[in-house]
């Protein structure tokens, strides 16, 4: 019986061993966990020393104003332009004829004069969006006015249109 209870050392040197100990490192070892009240300590010291020594303040650069209400991006303003007025009435015994009045340009009475007048004020008003208005009355043979309309547009005018009767 002695000799159940002797475990020989790597050395050779016999070692008695109880049957207690024999029980408890047949039995699994307990999992080993580390001590968890340093680490909960060392956390929570951290977070306080971040707490104080940080400064809560506005980043550099950042102005505080306030927009206004408008939404969305805004067309630029029109400026209120005069448009050109061309006023076609009959000239003539029978009415072949045509006068034709520009307002600001004085009165031609050949349609192919119109050109001229027309780039005078195109070079006056230094733009080619200035709306022309064609006026015929009701007597004007409408070659005259499609001579006047091809005149503006020889005289390179955009923004070309015909006023309603009774305007």
């Amino acid at each position: 019986m002695a000799m159940d209870r002797k475990q020989l050392a790597e050395d050779g040197t016999p070692h008695y061993v109880s049957e207690r100990q024999k029980r408890k490192m047949r039995e699994e070892p307990p999992a080993i966990q580390p001590p968890l009240t340093p680490m909960i300590d060392v956390t929570f010291q951290l977070l306080i020393f971040f707490l104080l020594a940080c400064t809560f303040r506005v980043t550099e650069g950042q102005i505080e104003a306030t927009l206004p209400n408008i939404s969305g991006p805004q067309d630029k303003p029109k400026l209120k332009i005069e448009p050109i007025k061309v006023t076609l009435s009959a000239a003539g015994v029978d009415g072949m004829g045509v006068l034709i009045e520009v307002s600001g340009g004085g009165s031609v009475n050949d349609p192919l004069e119109l050109d001229g007048v027309l780039v005078q004020l195109r070079e006056q008003y230094k733009s080619d969006e200035v709306p022309v208005l064609i006026k015929p009355t009701g007597d004007v043979w409408w070659t005259h006015v499609v001579d006047a309309f091809n005149q503006a547009v020889r005289s390179k005018f955009k923004n070309i249109a015909f006023t309603p009767p009774g305007m």
